[in-house]
């Protein structure tokens, strides 16, 4: 027995083995197929709302005076004296006395003409007395029409041209005496003086530059997509002011921040030949609240421009090639969109979007038109 279990042993495994295998095949439970859950990936919208803007064009320049004159001499002779107000950098007030020139000659010159002037008066009153002499003369003993020699006129009118030629000597006498003293013409600055107590001047030396701190101007250039929201003539007349556009200054100078406002009043009418830019001028009042604006100062400006209705503002990189995404009952959607203006990170829509869009504002790995999305 013992025999016969050894020998037929390794069948008896095998098929043992068999059909356990056999069993196990047919009693093992059934797979079911479960489809998989695909969740909609979550995003961030705007909603669109047609509203009113007006376009902001950004640039920069430098400050400068907006008037600035040469001060000249009129009259020749040496400075006698110099105003304390009277050097480069010093401020002075409008009627002050900057600088004196030397007038003795002048005054000598005043009384000269004078005495003339008193002369020729006293000759004209001579003249009149006999030309009324003679004509009173004429009537009592004369007959028929009297010579205009025996009425003595072309006396009297040599002695009138006389008193006239004396009182122009005279006036001009006045107005060297006056022209010896300088005097401020508007409140302002002296940007450069070029003489000093003692110059020996003559007519038409260049005494300073000054310019006046009641008003500066700062000339912007303007990039050629921008110029037609500017809404301003570009023949260089001067803009009516109650059409100016307003124009915000922003700087920072030695560690403060200037801010103040101004007025486009005036574009140049020509096009710079390196930059390819035409260039517009800003009027900067001065008062007590921006007198930290400095002559050189370099700023940075905002220009408001034309004005639109019903343009929707949305982020800049939402749109590519006038495309933009927009999610529609959770599923992403694309529309075709008229771009007026790019502005910093904004873009302005004209048309393709409607009231209400919800514009999609979250980067996607792709877009697909058409695919499913959830809104936060």
């Amino acid at each position: 027995m013992k025999l016969y279990i050894k020998k037929y042993s390794p069948i008896i495994i095998l098929t043992g083995s068999v059909l356990i295998f056999l069993l196990m095949i047919k009693l093992k439970p059934e797979a079911k197929f479960q489809k998989p859950k695909i969740i909609p990936q979550l995003v961030e919208t705007i909603v669109a709302y047609p509203s009113e803007v007006r376009a902001k064009i950004s640039s920069q320049g430098t400050i400068k005076p907006e008037h600035e004159i040469s001060v000249t001499s009129e009259v020749s002779g040496k400075v006698v004296w110099v105003s304390e107000n009277f050097h480069t950098g010093s401020g002075f007030q409008k009627g002050d006395t900057l600088l004196i020139i030397e007038k003795r000659d002048y005054e000598l010159a005043l009384i000269t003409t004078e005495s003339s002037l008193f002369q020729a008066r006293l000759a004209l009153q001579r003249e009149e007395a006999e030309a009324k002499l003679a004509t009173l003369e004429w009537k009592r003993v004369g007959k028929g029409d009297a010579s205009s020699l025996t009425l003595r006129e072309p006396q009297l009118a040599q002695a009138r041209a006389t008193l006239a030629a004396a009182e122009a000597a005279y006036e001009q006498s006045k107005r060297n005496l006056e022209r010896t003293i300088i005097i401020a013409p508007f409140k302002g600055r002296v940007r450069k003086k070029t003489v000093s107590l003692g110059t020996n001047l003559i007519p038409g030396s260049i005494l300073a530059k000054i310019y006046n701190t009641a008003s500066f101007e700062v000339r912007l250039p303007i990039a050629d997509k921008d110029i037609p929201f500017l809404g301003i003539p570009l023949d260089g007349t001067t803009i009516k002011i109650n059409e100016r556009p307003p124009v915000r200054l922003f700087s920072n100078y030695g560690g403060n921040n200037f801010q103040t406002d101004g007025f486009i009043i005036r574009s140049e009418s020509e096009i710079d030949p390196k930059t390819r830019m035409i260039s517009v001028v800003a009027s900067i009042p001065i008062n007590e609240k921006n007198i930290g604006i400095k002559i050189g100062m370099f700023v940075n400006a905002e220009i408001e421009g034309l004005t639109y209705s019903d343009i929707i503002i949305v982020p800049r990189n939402t749109v590519k090639d006038d495309m933009i995404w927009v999610v529609q009952n959770l599923k992403l959607r694309k529309k075709s969109v008229e771009v007026i203006r790019f502005e910093k990170d904004y873009a302005f829509i004209a048309a393709g979007l409607e009231k209400d869009d919800k514009v999609l504002t979250t980067r996607l790995s792709s877009y697909i038109d058409g695919m499913s999305l959830r809104i936060e």
